[in-house]
Parts: C-alpha cells; sequence; structure tokens
C-alpha cells in the first residue's frame, strides 16, 4: 500500500484533489499563517444532512472482517460484516478533515476523504498487513522536550504538553537518576573527590561515566548490581576490561530505549537519547502486546515491535512508521499508527511494575517452603492492584495519568499558538477526559498531592491519673494498590508525641518505629549501656522490650500475597512486637564515651540511639509503628536493595482500604493533654542514604491532632 507522502515537518495541508493514499500527492501552497479556524476546505461545502455511506474495507486486497470504521473526529463506530463492508454515517458537520477511517490489529490505519454529495455514497478503505518482525537495526527515535522540537522526528515538535509532563516525570530519569546508577555500579556520586570518598570509607577507582561510557574515577562503595552479581576480581566492575556477565535486568525497565538487541542490557549501554530521556515516547509507544508471565521489561512483558518495512517516502525516515497507541482514528502518515486497547488498561503498567525475581546473587537461593515457585515478589504494584477493588473500574491511568481539561487533543488543539490543521496533521478534537496527562504522578512528585491523597491519620486519646494513651489508626483510603509500593526501600513512618499544656510528654510504652526508621547506633541486652561514643549532648536513647514468652512475640496481619492468603503463621509474617520502655535524653558525652543522662536507663531488650523527631531523622524506636516490605539479604541483613533478596522478612504494607490501629502510652498531664501523629513516606533506608549521601526526604502523607479527653 502507498501512503501520503507529503512531508508535515511544516505542517501544512494537502490539497483536497489528493487522496490520501496518493504516493505523488505534494505539500499545499496553503499561507502558513492558517489556524484551525481558518484552514481550507477546498470544494468540499458541508452537506445539511447526515447521509450513510457504503465502506468497504480490503485487508491486503481482500475484504476484512471485523475492521472498525468510523469518521475522523467523531464518536460513532462501525465493524465490518464478513463481506467486508459497513454502513456508516457522514457528518459533514465535524470540524476539520471530512474523512473515514479504517482500523484493523494488523493494519496501519487508514483514512479516506469523504465523497462529495455528487460523489457516489461508497468508499474503500484498503488497509495492508505491517511486517510483524522486529527490527533491530532501527534506532529509538529522539522524543524532544518542549525547548527542543524542531522538527517532527522529534514527538515534542506536535506534542507539546505531552512533552512537558513527562519531562518532569520520574520515567524520563528512570536512567540518569543519581540513586540508580549508585545501586547499579555499587559507587557514591555524592562523594565527588579522592578525599571525600575515602573519609566516607570508599575507594577511589577509575571506571565509566553513565551516560557515556568513557574512563571516569568514581567512589566505590557499598554493594551494587554490578558487584554482587559478578566477580570482576580487583577492577570495579564498570571499569575497562572487568566485563561482567550479568546485569540484574535493570535495563530492561530502567533504560529500554538502547537500541540493539532488547533485553539483557548493561545498564551502562544506555548513552545519549537512551540516558537522557529514559523511558519515552517511542519506548512506550513501540510496545505492540503485553505478556506478563514473561519477565518484566522489555524482554518479555513488553513486546517491543520497531519498524523494518521501507518507507514510501524518504520524507518518512529510513523506516516505514509504526507507532501503537490507544486510538482509532490517528492517520497522520508521520505515526503510522496501529491501534492497541493495552494503553488504557493496567496490565500495560504491570509490564515494568510487576517483577517477581529469582534469587541474583551468585550461589544464594530461596526457601523452597516459603516461596515455592521460586521468585520474590519484589514489585508488585499490579498484582496489588488486580487483587483490589479498583480492579477493573480504575485502571492506573485513572490516578497517574488525569485527564487533561486544558488540551483539546493529545496535539495541544486550542492550546499552541502555532498553526494547527484539524484531522490529518493535527488530529480532531477528542471528548472532555479523552486526552491524558503524561506525568505519571506518584512518591517521587510531591507536589502533585498523590500522597496526601493516599491515607488518613485518626486519633482515639484519653487522660487518667496513670498516663495519657492513644489509638492512632492508619488507613489506605486512595491508592488501589498497597502503600507504598513499587521500590521495597520504600517505607511508611507513622511518629506520635504528646504535649501537656503545650510541653512535650515522655512516652512511657506502647508501640514504636521498627529499625528500618533508622537509628544512629544500637546496643543489645548483652551489651554496656553506659558508654555511647557516637552520641551527642540532645540526643535520645529509646529502650524496647520484647514479650516474655516466644510464642507471644509476633504481630498477626493482612498483608500481600503469603502474608495475607494464609500461607504464613504470625512467626512467618515476620513482624516482631517491640513495645518501648522508656527514653531518656543524654545531656554530656565524656571523652571515653561514658554519657550522662536526665533519668536512669530503664531496663529492656535494645537501646536505640536516635533523635528527636526530625524530617529524614533516625527514628527507629520513636512512638509510632512502620510499613514496608522487608527485603533480606544473604547474611540477613535487613530492608536489603532487591538484587540482594533471597527472602522477605514482612510485608505489613497497607492493602486498599485497609488500615491499622497502633497503642500508644505517656506520661500523666495536669492540665491539657494533646496526642498528635505524623505519616510519612520515606524513599529509602537512613542508613543507606547516609552511606550514599544522598538526600533524605520525608514526604509528609498525613497528620491529626486530638485533644485526649477525660473518661
Amino acid at each position: 500500500m502507498l501512503a501520503l507522502t507529503f512531508l508535515l515537518a511544516g505542517c501544512s495541508q494537502p490539497p483536497r484533489s489528493a487522496a490520501l493514499n496518493d504516493p505523488a500527492a505534494e505539500p499545499s501552497d496553503a499561507p502558513s499563517d492558517l489556524t484551525e479556524d481558518t484552514a481550507p476546505d477546498g470544494d468540499r461545502a458541508p452537506a445539511a444532512e447526515l447521509r450513510d455511506i457504503d465502506v468497504l474495507v480490503t485487508l491486503d486486497g481482500a475484504p476484512v472482517a471485523d475492521a472498525l470504521v468510523m469518521q475522523g473526529g467523531a464518536t460513532a463506530r462501525w465493524f465490518t460484516g464478513p463481506d467486508g463492508r459497513a454502513s456508516v454515517t457522514f457528518d459533514p458537520t465535524i470540524e476539520g478533515d471530512l474523512m473515514f477511517i479504517a482500523s484493523h490489529p494488523e493494519a496501519r490505519v487508514w483514512g479516506e476523504y469523504a465523497p462529495d454529495e455528487d460523489e457516489p455514497a461508497e468508499l474503500t478503505l484498503p488497509l495492508e498487513r505491517y511486517d510483524p518482525t522486529d527490527n533491530p537495526d532501527y534506532l529509538f527515535q529522539d522524543p524532544g522536550t518542549p525547548d527542543h522540537r524542531d522538527t517532527t522526528a522529534q514527538c515534542s515538535h506536535c506534542h507539546i504538553t505531552m512533552s512537558a509532563d513527562w519531562e518532569a516525570s520520574a520515567h524520563a530519569s528512570s536512567v540518569s537518576n543519581v540513586t540508580v546508577q549508585d545501586l547499579y555500579a555499587g559507587v557514591a556520586a555524592a562523594w565527588s573527590g579522592e578525599a571525600a570518598c575515602e573519609d566516607a570509607g570508599g575507594r577511589w577507582r577509575e571506571g565509566s561515566e553513565p551516560g557515556t561510557g568513557t574512563p571516569a574515577e568514581r567512589c566505590y562503595l557499598g554493594e551494587g548490581v554490578l558487584p554482587a552479581l559478578n566477580d570482576c576480581g580487583a577492577l570495579p566492575c564498570d571499569a575497562d576490561g572487568a566485563s561482567p556477565e550479568a546485569f540484574g535486568a535493570c535495563a530492561d525497565c530502567h533504560a529500554p530505549g538502547i537500541d540493539g538487541a532488547l533485553g539483557g542490557r548493561d545498564l551502562l549501554d544506555a548513552t545519549e537519547f537512551s540516558y537522557d530521556y529514559g523511558v519515552h515516547c517511542d519506548v512506550c509507544h513501540k510496545v505492540d502486546s503485553v505478556d506478563l508471565d514473561a519477565p518484566a521489561g522489555v524482554a518479555g512483558a513488553l513486546r517491543i515491535l520497531r519498524p523494518i518495512e521501507e518507507p514510501p517516502s524518504a520524507g518518512l525516515g529510513d523506516y516505514y512508521p509504526l507507532t501503537f497507541g490507544p486510538l482509532h482514528d490517528v492517520v497522520n502518515p508521520r505515526m503510522g499508527n496501529v491501534q492497541r486497547d493495552h494503553f488504557k488498561q493496567s496490565e500495560f503498567c504491570g509490564g515494568c511494575h510487576q517483577l517477581d525475581q529469582e534469587a541474583l546473587v551468585p550461589g544464594a537461593s530461596l526457601d523452597p517452603e516459603r516461596w515455592p515457585d521460586g521468585r520474590l515478589p519484589v514489585h508488585s504494584t499490579f498484582a496489588e492492584w488486580e487483587a483490589g477493588p479498583m480492579n477493573p473500574g480504575a485502571p492506573c491511568a485513572s490516578c497517574h495519568m488525569p485527564a487533561d481539561a486544558d488540551v483539546g487533543n493529545a496535539a495541544d488543539l486550542g492550546v499552541s499558538d502555532e498553526p494547527s490543521f484539524i484531522g490529518i496533521t493535527a488530529g480532531w478534537w477528542r471528548e472532555p477526559g479523552t486526552t491524558r496527562r503524561h506525568s505519571w504522578t506518584g512518591p517521587r512528585s510531591p507536589d502533585s498531592a498523590m500522597l496526601a491523597l493516599a491515607a488518613t491519620v485518626s486519633i482515639d486519646a484519653e487522660q487518667t491519673g496513670d498516663g495519657v494513651t492513644a489509638r492512632v489508626t492508619v488507613r489506605n483510603v486512595g491508592p488501589g494498590h498497597a502503600i507504598p509500593t513499587g521500590e521495597p526501600l520504600r517505607a511508611l513512618l507513622l511518629t506520635v508525641a504528646a504535649a501537656c499544656d503545650g510541653a512535650a510528654i515522655p512516652a512511657t510504652g506502647g508501640d514504636v518505629v521498627p529499625d528500618y526508621g533508622g537509628a544512629i547506633a544500637a546496643r543489645g541486652s548483652g551489651d554496656d549501656w553506659t558508654i555511647w561514643p557516637e552520641a551527642e549532648p540532645g540526643q535520645l536513647i529509646r529502650v524496647l522490650a520484647y514479650p516474655d514468652f516466644p510464642a507471644e512475640q509476633w504481630r498477626d496481619y493482612i498483608g500481600f500475597g503469603p502474608f495475607g492468603d494464609g500461607s504464613f503463621s504470625p512467626e512467618e509474617k515476620g513482624l516482631q512486637i517491640e513495645q518501648l520502655v522508656g527514653e531518656v535524653t543524654v545531656l554530656e558525652v565524656a571523652p571515653d564515651g561514658t554519657i550522662t543522662t536526665d533519668v536512669p536507663l530503664p531496663d529492656g531488650d535494645l537501646a536505640l540511639l536516635g533523635a528527636p523527631l526530625t524530617e529524614g531523622g533516625p527514628l527507629a524506636g520513636a512512638p509510632g509503628f512502620g510499613f514496608a516490605r522487608v527485603m533480606v539479604g544473604p547474611d540477613g541483613e535487613r530492608m536489603a536493595p532487591h538484587f540482594l533478596a533471597v527472602d522477605i522478612a514482612s510485608d505489613n504494607r497497607l492493602l486498599p482500604q485497609s488500615e491499622w490501629t497502633s497503642e500508644h502510652t505517656f506520661e500523666p498531664c495536669e492540665g491539657d493533654a494533646e496526642v498528635s501523629a505524623t505519616l510519612l513516606h520515606r524513599a529509602y533506608p537512613l542508613a543507606l542514604a547516609e552511606e550514599r549521601g544522598w538526600p533524605l526526604r520525608d514526604s509528609l502523607m498525613a497528620e491529626s491532632a486530638v485533644q485526649a479527653v477525660t473518661p
């Protein structure tokens, strides 16, 4: 089949006499300052009435059944019968190009202008199958940015608003993100000089600079995908000559746009567009199908199909454009559009946001009794949604790609000051809510208010002569998945405090923030609690105790997967009961580390050195609670990065519409007592952030404060 060959770089219209499939059609001489309101209709004066058109759709020359037929810009749909025909209604009042379009899952969409009143009321729409062979020689297209959009070779040339949303999203920085690169190579980019690196405990060596692959000196510190999964000898695994072979499948989702072979690539292979733009337009819109039984990413779940056919015109690039999207009536030849429903479904997101993996560390394995299928649920956002109350009515895009009421369609009709030609070139007007923002708002976009809509905190508090007691309930009220979800290094931290006439009241008991809230130092029951060389005046030591009987040491809860489906016992769910005994304030620290405190340290099983409640600070042992998926590494380390994981110790993240109530006690109050609670979202553990020099921001999700009542 021959395609329209007029070039769209200047956004000009074809002459009315040019059929859409006429390879000889030349660019129009229409003035460049024409707008959608003044675009010419040629000799097509709108008819006064609706009329029926007999449409024949062929596929590779033969009539085809079940092809969708529509008029561009209209909402009505028809499907061809066994003879390839459909009787469709023509509406001459539609603004823009008056044309009929055919869509079939095996062919690029195709359109022809509606016949004039004096022409026969019939039309043939010839479709041709595209070649379903993926082309590894294809080079992924530059998505561009709102400030970098010179030609139609860049998606941002037309899709300006979407480009701006995407550029600010986590998708665009999926490769260049410093934390991703640090955890991949086992480096700490924050320590940018040899002295700073060595002071932090690292090694200053030559490796590869992310994004360029050129030799660069880097600070090697802590675990990373490359050093954990490969034996590179004395060399850093990203150094010239190291030749690692295992890459943890990181690039399959974080850098899906690396040219050439798909899947199994080294993240450091990402350069130029694939590094700068991460998960970008030309990657997502090359996804032909989704198979969630396959591994996550472009190696399996996301079937990428890059065009291989020669273009009908040199102006269309090296290959005949092939793009997959949610709409049936995109006939712009620069797109080469094929409609796919998966762009409207959560399964598409699940192609990366559902990751179940085997143990990756050489020599490590999973406990077959706990994980009989041999895989750990690392990222389970899709499965959480699938099992939750929002399936199927509210797919991922409902929240994370909100409707954009400010644009007329994906090409910014009604927004851009530049000329727009409704129809072939710039598409037609869409119904409100049809065009969705490409922002993918989430926990890394705190200004979006997504976190603030996710949870509520409520408090039931009372005061008696024995003290102040509080029951604090955290509820997942918004998302269709667990909170937190996605990256398992994330955690929700609840802190609870009480005040008497505005002055803080010391806590005397109750639930506490778990170990992943972070501590400056810790001492077990067999250690000397009088010496804390790490301490500074003003810091706190919080003492915890465990139940006396082992059978009573574990909480029962409803979590995700085996943590809620009856597979695990309370002990196997791994949520140990820890109760606050008391907390003291450090007044002085002697040169030998001996401390002086405001009151004597109480007896207990564990003492944690921390600080008053501060953002990004050490909160372990403080009155409160925590919600997280706690991955365990080969040496038993908790909150381990997923590439080290051999088990999940606990997973008490809050499922959709579920809640948890914690209990807390404080010293008596002679006046008016107030209890307050704050729920924070923490992106990664404090110890990991301090090791790598990452700034740690606790994002506020919810807070509440109430006056304690007297019974």
